[in-house]
């Protein structure tokens, strides 16, 4: 996670509870086909404790930090609270290894005043 922090501005101990989250995510994953259920195992209470616990973090403290993870659009609510898909690094399930790509919109102005800097020189 904080390899991608200039992307989400996301706090140290958010990161944390991130990637905790995801790590469970996956765990889940291995073993439930249902996207919906794999979710509701990742939010579910015994899930939250293990991660509390792991973190060595106080119920108050973890509850801001997914307040926040919510205001920040790290965890979103369809039907059910799962993580934004832009958080979600897509991993081999032949390898353990996971590919993270940068995906970069160039603004109109930004080529605009390119070519105009580029047409002085």
């Amino acid at each position: 996670m904080t390899l991608t922090r200039p992307f989400h501005k996301l706090r140290v101990k958010e990161q944390d509870v991130l990637a905790l989250l995801l790590f469970y995510y996956y765990e889940y994953k291995k073993k439930i086909n249902d996207e919906r259920l794999v979710w509701k195992m990742v939010f579910d209470y015994d899930t939250k404790i293990r991660i509390k616990e792991e973190l060595n973090i106080k119920d108050g403290n973890f509850q801001n930090l997914m307040t926040s993870l919510r205001k920040n659009n790290a965890i979103i609510h369809k039907k059910y609270f799962m993580i934004n898909p832009a958080y979600i690094p897509r991993v081999s399930k032949v390898t353990n290894r996971f590919d993270i790509t940068f995906s970069i919109l160039i603004s109109e102005k930004f080529q605009a005043k390119n070519k105009r800097d580029s047409s002085k020189a």
